[in-house]
Protein backbone atom coordinates (compact mmCIF):
# COMPACT_ATOMS: atom_id res chain seq x y z
CA UNK A 1 0.00 0.00 0.00
CA UNK A 2 1.36 3.25 -0.66
CA UNK A 3 2.80 5.86 2.16
CA UNK A 4 0.58 8.66 1.74
CA UNK A 5 -2.62 5.70 1.73
CA UNK A 6 -1.22 4.56 5.01
CA UNK A 7 -0.70 8.48 6.73
CA UNK A 8 -4.30 8.48 5.86
CA UNK A 9 -5.12 5.73 7.69
CA UNK A 10 -2.95 6.60 10.59
CA UNK A 11 -5.55 9.64 11.12
CA UNK A 12 -8.45 7.71 11.08
CA UNK A 13 -10.15 7.52 14.92
CA UNK A 14 -11.36 3.68 14.32
CA UNK A 15 -13.87 3.79 16.97
CA UNK A 16 -15.83 6.52 15.14
CA UNK A 17 -15.79 4.01 12.08
CA UNK A 18 -19.12 3.53 10.85
CA UNK A 19 -20.12 -0.18 8.79
CA UNK A 20 -18.90 1.22 5.85
CA UNK A 21 -15.76 2.40 6.64
CA UNK A 22 -15.24 -1.31 8.97
CA UNK A 23 -15.87 -2.85 5.36
CA UNK A 24 -13.11 -0.36 3.93
CA UNK A 25 -10.57 -0.70 6.97
CA UNK A 26 -10.85 -5.20 6.76
CA UNK A 27 -10.32 -4.30 2.61
CA UNK A 28 -7.24 -2.01 3.22
CA UNK A 29 -5.72 -4.34 6.03
CA UNK A 30 -5.48 -7.45 3.81
CA UNK A 31 -3.66 -5.55 0.98
CA UNK A 32 -4.96 -7.10 -2.02
CA UNK A 33 -5.56 -10.51 -0.37
CA UNK A 34 -8.97 -11.70 -0.74
CA UNK A 35 -11.20 -11.38 2.29
CA UNK A 36 -14.25 -13.94 3.05
CA UNK A 37 -17.73 -12.26 3.24
CA UNK A 38 -18.33 -14.39 6.75
CA UNK A 39 -14.91 -12.93 7.93
CA UNK A 40 -16.57 -9.48 7.70
CA UNK A 41 -18.69 -8.73 10.50
CA UNK A 42 -21.08 -6.03 9.85
CA UNK A 43 -24.82 -6.12 9.09
CA UNK A 44 -25.50 -6.01 5.47
CA UNK A 45 -22.03 -6.96 4.46
CA UNK A 46 -23.70 -7.00 0.70
CA UNK A 47 -24.60 -3.13 1.08
CA UNK A 48 -21.59 -2.16 2.48
CA UNK A 49 -19.78 -3.28 -0.26
CA UNK A 50 -21.99 -1.33 -2.71
CA UNK A 51 -21.69 1.27 -1.09
CA UNK A 52 -17.97 1.37 -1.18
CA UNK A 53 -18.33 1.35 -5.28
CA UNK A 54 -20.15 4.89 -5.18
CA UNK A 55 -18.35 8.06 -5.72
CA UNK A 56 -19.36 9.49 -1.81
CA UNK A 57 -17.34 6.24 -0.90
CA UNK A 58 -14.72 6.38 -3.09
CA UNK A 59 -15.58 4.70 -6.40
CA UNK A 60 -13.57 1.40 -5.39
CA UNK A 61 -13.38 -1.24 -7.62
CA UNK A 62 -14.58 -4.47 -5.55
CA UNK A 63 -13.90 -7.86 -7.03
CA UNK A 64 -16.11 -10.84 -5.87
CA UNK A 65 -14.75 -14.35 -6.32
CA UNK A 66 -16.38 -17.56 -5.47
CA UNK A 67 -14.50 -20.24 -3.04
CA UNK A 68 -14.35 -22.50 -6.30
CA UNK A 69 -13.17 -19.85 -8.96
CA UNK A 70 -10.26 -18.85 -6.15
CA UNK A 71 -9.72 -22.33 -5.56
CA UNK A 72 -10.32 -22.46 -2.07
CA UNK A 73 -11.19 -25.33 -0.12
CA UNK A 74 -14.64 -24.40 1.21
CA UNK A 75 -17.19 -26.49 3.11
CA UNK A 76 -19.73 -23.66 2.12
CA UNK A 77 -19.62 -23.97 -2.03
CA UNK A 78 -20.99 -20.33 -2.57
CA UNK A 79 -18.44 -18.55 -0.27
CA UNK A 80 -17.99 -15.33 -1.36
CA UNK A 81 -14.37 -13.47 -1.18
CA UNK A 82 -13.75 -9.40 -2.02
CA UNK A 83 -11.13 -7.48 -2.56
CA UNK A 84 -10.23 -3.91 -3.60
CA UNK A 85 -8.55 -3.56 -6.96
CA UNK A 86 -5.11 -2.08 -5.85
CA UNK A 87 -4.91 0.35 -8.68
CA UNK A 88 -8.82 2.32 -6.96
CA UNK A 89 -6.68 2.80 -3.92
CA UNK A 90 -5.54 6.81 -4.01
CA UNK A 91 -5.24 9.01 -0.86
CA UNK A 92 -8.20 11.22 -2.16
CA UNK A 93 -10.42 7.97 -2.20
CA UNK A 94 -9.82 6.99 1.19
CA UNK A 95 -9.73 10.08 2.70
CA UNK A 96 -13.28 10.67 0.39
CA UNK A 97 -14.31 7.37 1.83
CA UNK A 98 -13.53 8.14 5.89
CA UNK A 99 -13.42 11.49 5.84
CA UNK A 100 -16.20 11.82 9.04
CA UNK A 101 -13.43 9.41 11.38
CA UNK A 102 -10.39 11.44 10.29
CA UNK A 103 -8.98 13.09 13.21
CA UNK A 104 -7.69 16.66 11.67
Amino acid sequence: MKREVRTVLGQVNRKSLNNTQRVLMQLLNAEGEWVSRAAIRVPSVGSRLRDLRKAEFGSFQIRCATAQELGKRSTNTRATFYSIEPRSITRESVRQALRTALEV
